[in-house]
């Protein structure tokens, strides 16, 4: 399997206003979580986070903000950045323009609805998409975000994903982790381990943008 940072090179460059890295010679890198908001794992993560001093870019399901609607007064996500997900977590390939502009429309009515914010940034559900999505982002102002580290936090046990992270982490990277209930028992473990190990390297974090 061809890892996503070469799949990036091969196939995203050529595709207008995608994020897929940054240049490294700042020594940042960025953190992303995707399938948010899931309240047992996004409260504890946000609470980390700040008391990481770190900042992050989540990418929020939709159908995740409608399904836990009576739960989200609890969420703070500060100075974290707010991306779309999309509504329905499928893949966009095959799905025509009127139904990708109208789950983003409808995701961004959400977000705004219950986070009082604008998404600026989106994200495809597993990275898919076809040339159908960039007149839909045109039309609401957003910028594809993808990435070149997938932490595999929703399959990997604990020790695992970090090994990985840093053996893999290079500044400039976008990484995502996930806050789902695929990431209960992991992604809470890895992440302070993680930001020492980086910051023992003189790396610092940052924000989409």
């Amino acid at each position: 399997m061809i890892p996503h940072r070469q799949l990036a090179k091969i196939f995203y460059t050529p595709f207008p206003n995608i994020i897929w890295k940054y240049p490294p010679y700042d020594n940042t890198i960025y953190l992303t979580f995707d399938d948010g908001p899931y309240p047992p794992v996004t409260k504890p993560l946000l609470e980390l986070m700040d008391d990481l001093e770190i900042p992050g870019t989540f990418f929020l399901s939709g159908q995740n903000i409608f399904r836990y609607r009576t739960e989200l007064s609890d969420l703070n996500y500060g100075k974290h950045v707010l991306g779309s997900h999309f509504y329905h977590h499928v893949p966009l390939f095959g799905l025509d323009f009127k139904k990708i502009l109208r789950e983003i429309n409808f995701t961004d009515e959400l977000i705004f609805r219950y986070f009082n914010r604008l998404a600026n940034y989106f994200r495809p559900p597993y990275g898919i998409f076809s040339r159908k999505v960039f007149p839909a982002l045109e039309s609401t102002s957003k910028r594809m975000v993808l990435w070149t580290v997938m932490a595999y936090d929703f399959k990997w046990p604990a020790e695992r994903i970090l090994k990985h992270l840093c053996n893999t982490v290079h500044p400039g990277d976008v990484i995502v982790f996930h806050d789902s209930p695929k990431t209960e028992n992991t992604l809470l473990d890895v992440l302070p381990p993680f930001v020492a190990h980086c910051r023992e390297l003189g790396w610092r974090f940052g924000k989409i943008g």
